[in-house]
């Protein structure tokens, strides 16, 4: 999993019109399936539905997200938390925030070296 610096990750989202927003949902959503192993949608099929149907793609990213970082969590050993709704709302709503959340989890998964 890729550490990233979360105000370059909006940074390069406002500058690119959003379309760092979509690589960065493919690459996440790839290395989140390699680590959490939950099987839930692949990564192409979430880029495609977040271009095309925006909300629902982000929606499904965030309950995406929401299982693959808890498998993780459970793997290691770490209480889970249940973020899914919250995570779905936003990422309809302001996707932008969904993103900050979901890498934050990941920058606290994996702690740069």
């Amino acid at each position: 999993m890729t550490n990233r610096n979360i105000a370059l990750v909006v940074v390069f989202s406002i500058i690119s019109c959003g379309i760092y927003m979509f690589y960065w949902i493919y690459k996440t959503s790839e290395e989140l399936e390699m680590e959490g192993q939950t099987g839930a949608l692949a990564a192409p099929v979430i880029l495609i539905l977040s271009i095309f149907l925006s909300g629902i793609g982000f929606l499904l990213y965030g309950m995406y997200a929401d299982a693959n970082v808890n498998a993780i969590k459970a793997k290691r050993g770490i209480p889970t938390t249940d973020n899914k709704v919250l995570w779905m709302v936003l990422g309809f709503i302001i996707p932008i925030v969904l993103v900050i959340l979901v890498q934050m989890e990941i920058n606290n998964l994996y702690p740069e070296a």
